[in-house]
C-alpha cells in the first residue's frame, strides 16, 4: 500500500462514500452500514484507505471509553465486522491495517472479523504482541433453493416439531412495535442470564429497531394464541441476507414450537431467492444444535482481544477476568 490507513472519527466519515463502498463490497454485511453502526456503537471509528474522502478499504471501529481509555468492543446486535473492500484482501493490506490498528489501540476487549475472512486472517492474526485470537462460529443458511429443499434438509426433529406446531393453529402478523418482544424477553429470559440484561440493551434494541423498520431493512413477525403473543422474531432482510437478530416466546410459544414456525414460514416465502440466512449464533450448544437441525451449515470466524495496557490498569483487567472465571 502505497500510503498507509487513516484513522477517522464518526464526524469526519463521509456517510455516501462510505455506504457506498459497502453495497459494492465482496464481504457483505448490514451490520457496517452507518446506519446500523450508529444505533450500536455511536462513537464509533474507523480505519479507511486510501484517504479521507476516498474509500477503497475500510475496518469499523466499535468504540467505548472504560477507565479514560479508548477500547475497541464489539458492541451488542452486532455479530461481527471486520474489513470491507471492493476486491479481495491481500496479505499486504490486511498487515498495514493491523500495524496501525495495533499502534493507536492498547485494548482490545473484543473484535471480531466477518466469517469469508477467517482463511487470510488465520496466520496473520496471532502474529501481534499482546493479543487472543479467538474462535467462534455462526449457521448460514442458503435460501437460493426451493422450500421442498430446505424442508428436506430439516433434521428430523426439526420436522416433526413443525408438524407439531401446525396443530397449534398460530396466527402470525407483521409489526412495527418492538415493546411485546422486549416485554416477552424481559418476563420468560431475562432473569435466566447469569449476568442479567442492562438497561442499555433494551435502549440499543429499540433504537436499532426503529432504524431497521423505518428503512425498509427489517422484519417484525409475532405469533398469537387466543388474541395473546405467545412468540416473536426481528429479522435484519437486505438484498443479500437476512439476520435472525432478537427473539423470545413464552411458555406457550416454547412448547409450540412458535418460532420454529416463523422461520420456517419465511424460508417458505424466500424461497429460491440469493440470500444467506444468519442465525448469529451463540456460543451455546444446544442454541447452535437448534440451528443446525434446519440444515444450516457452521461458519466459522475470528476475533481479536488486546491487552498493552500500562500498570495498574492491566493487572487490574486480568485481575478481574480471573475472579469472574472462578
Amino acid at each position: 500500500m502505497v500510503t498507509e490507513p487513516i484513522l477517522l472519527k464518526r464526524q469526519e466519515i463521509n456517510d455516501h462514500a462510505w455506504n457506498s463502498l459497502l453495497t459494492k463490497s465482496v464481504y457483505q454485511s448490514p451490520y457496517a452500514y452507518t446506519g446500523y453502526l450508529d444505533c450500536v456503537s455511536p462513537n464509533w471509528q474507523a480505519l479507511v484507505w486510501p484517504s479521507t474522502t476516498q474509500y477503497k478499504i475500510i475496518l469499523p471501529l466499535p468504540i467505548k471509553k472504560k477507565w479514560g481509555i479508548t477500547v475497541i468492543q464489539q458492541p451488542l446486535f452486532c455479530q461481527f465486522l471486520g474489513f470491507f473492500s471492493e476486491k479481495d484482501l491481500e496479505v499486504e493490506q490486511v498487515l498495514s491495517f493491523l500495524k496501525v490498528l495495533h499502534r493507536h489501540f492498547r485494548y482490545i476487549s473484543l473484535y471480531a472479523f466477518h466469517p469469508l475472512q477467517t482463511n487470510l486472517l488465520a496466520t496473520i492474526l496471532p502474529s501481534y504482541p499482546f493479543t487472543q485470537v479467538g474462535l467462534f462460529s455462526t449457521h448460514w443458511l442458503s435460501l437460493n433453493q426451493s422450500y421442498d429443499d430446505i424442508y428436506q434438509n430439516y433434521k428430523p426433529d426439526r420436522r416433526k416439531n413443525l408438524t407439531r406446531a401446525v396443530r397449534w393453529d398460530w396466527h402470525s402478523e407483521v409489526s412495527e412495535d418492538i415493546e411485546p418482544l422486549i416485554a416477552l424477553f424481559e418476563q420468560n429470559h431475562a432473569e435466566k442470564l447469569p449476568s442479567g440484561v442492562h438497561p442499555e440493551a433494551y435502549h440499543i434494541l429499540r433504537t436499532l429497531s426503529e432504524y431497521l423498520l423505518s428503512n425498509g431493512i427489517g422484519r417484525l413477525l409475532y405469533v398469537r394464541k387466543n388474541g395473546e403473543v405467545c412468540a416473536g422474531i426481528l429479522l435484519i432482510e437486505t438484498a443479500t441476507c437476512g439476520i435472525y437478530i432478537f427473539n423470545a416466546a413464552d411458555n406457550s410459544g416454547r412448547k409450540g414450537n412458535a418460532r420454529s414456525y416463523l422461520l420456517n414460514e419465511y424460508f417458505k416465502e424466500k424461497e429460491n431467492l440469493n440470500l444467506i440466512f444468519d442465525f448469529e449464533t451463540p456460543e451455546i450448544e444446544n442454541i447452535a444444535n437448534f440451528y443446525e437441525s434446519f440444515g444450516a451449515k457452521k461458519m466459522e470466524y475470528l476475533t481479536l482481544k488486546k491487552n498493552n495496557l500500562p500498570f495498574p490498569f492491566r493487572q487490574i483487567q486480568e485481575l478481574r477476568k480471573w475472579i469472574i472465571s472462578e
